[in-house]
């Protein structure tokens, strides 16, 4: 679960809050990224205004640096973090509604962005996510006008894939690697404690 009790995060690239929020930059990253081939497609299609695109390339190439700069600045960086999972889903919400409910990648983004917020904090960040998520895309829908069409192209189901295939892999490999972290680090305390149990006691209690 998250940590949720304020502190300056730690300069130690080792330190467990700093991983959380590098492992986030880089999988927000690589997922807006695939998910970027994925909505071009519909926003091609549909002929999208030009702000549209420009949207799209802000959330996919700038929205990631710069939630990563905002974490490691802020003072309580977990929470900083949740909160750009949050607008994570927002904006995810946002494209389901400018793709016009397009029903491959509509069902995908909001799989994917579920998915990731089960696997960092469980279901309650999952329920949160939800709403904002819903709550964005009626507001885009409002302002963009309600507009449904939910049949997918070739063409989208070819870019979707990507996202589809690739985004699971990374959460796999990216799971892998904290369980060998935790292995290593679990080796490492029985090595210690067999050497001189009662130092790791101590430093235990």
């Amino acid at each position: 679960m998250l940590l949720s009790t304020p502190f300056a995060i730690s300069a130690d690239r080792d330190s467990p809050v700093r991983q959380f929020v590098e492992r986030s930059y880089r999988m927000r990253l690589f997922g807006l990224s695939l998910g970027l081939v994925c909505i071009a497609s519909v926003l091609y299609q549909n002929a999208a205004h030009v702000a549209v695109w420009a949207l799209l390339i802000a959330n996919a190439c700038v929205w990631p640096p710069l939630a990563r700069f905002l974490a490691l600045r802020s003072v309580d960086p977990v929470t900083t973090e949740t909160r750009s999972l949050l607008i994570d889903s927002a904006m995810g919400g946002v494209w389901i509604a400018l793709m016009q409910f397009n029903l491959l990648p509509s069902v995908l983004i909001a799989l994917v962005l579920s998915i990731d917020k089960i696997r960092i904090d469980g279901w309650l960040l999952l329920m949160r996510s939800l709403v904002v998520q819903l709550a964005a895309c009626v507001l885009a829908a409002a302002i963009h006008g309600l507009e449904f069409a939910p049949q997918t192209t070739m063409l989208t189901i070819v870019a979707s894939l990507p996202l589809l295939i690739g985004y699971p892999l990374a959460m796999s490999v990216s799971a892998h690697s904290l369980m060998q972290t935790v292995r290593y680090q679990n080796h490492r305390l029985a090595r210690l404690h067999r050497e001189n149990p009662v130092e790791v006691l101590d430093s235990a209690q």
